[in-house]
């Protein structure tokens, strides 16, 4: 099973990204911090004669992201949204649906995503739109939303506090590394 984390958060050893990382500890996976590609804002050519797209990282990345079985959206909350950086890289999927829907939704189509969201102004109320946005993003491209953690934190290193969020995370670990196990006898 191959599995990438896209690492939302502008800042490295967040909280999202220290929950990410229990989830994933011991497993091979393909680490994609989002800060570090230049995703430039979609162009929208659906009312008028197509252009060119931004010269940017946008295919390296999406390329990345296509090769994987499991992806795992690591993200804080914020304005109780996603981060720029996601955002920018998910409508520039319609780019991806312009170009060549098919081939697009063919290779989306089938993958499984766990939303991992950590946030501070009560992120269990004020996260579930971010978590229903997901859903409806995974539901139109035909990736299977496989679950979601929310988790509580500020400042790095809050997140440890949160024993729900970490035990959840857990969970969802021994399950995949309990697919992966049952994947490698057949």
């Amino acid at each position: 099973m191959n599995i990438a984390v896209l690492y939302a958060s502008s800042r490295r050893g967040g909280n999202s990204e220290r929950l990410a990382k229990v989830l994933v500890e011991g497993m091979d996976v393909d680490s994609l911090f989002l800060t570090d590609y230049r995703i430039e804002p979609i162009i929208d050519y659906r009312h008028t004669e197509p252009g060119s797209y931004p010269e940017d990282d946008y295919r390296k990345l999406l390329d990345r992201v296509l090769k994987q079985d499991l992806l795992i959206f690591a993200t804080p909350i914020y304005w109780y949204g996603m981060p720029g950086p996601l955002k920018l890289f998910i409508d520039r999927w319609s780019q991806s649906l312009r170009e060549n829907r098919k081939e697009f939704l063919d290779r989306m189509t089938g993958k499984r995503a766990y939303v991992l969201a950590v946030g501070d102004d009560d992120p269990h109320v004020k996260g579930r739109a971010l978590i229903e946005q997901f859903r409806h993003i995974f539901d139109f491209v035909g990736i299977r939303f496989a679950g979601h953690v929310i988790g509580r934190g500020n400042r790095p290193g809050d997140i440890e506090q949160d024993a729900e969020a970490l035990s959840a995370a857990r969970e969802i670990r021994s399950r995949i590394l309990a697919e992966m196990e049952a994947g490698s006898h057949r």
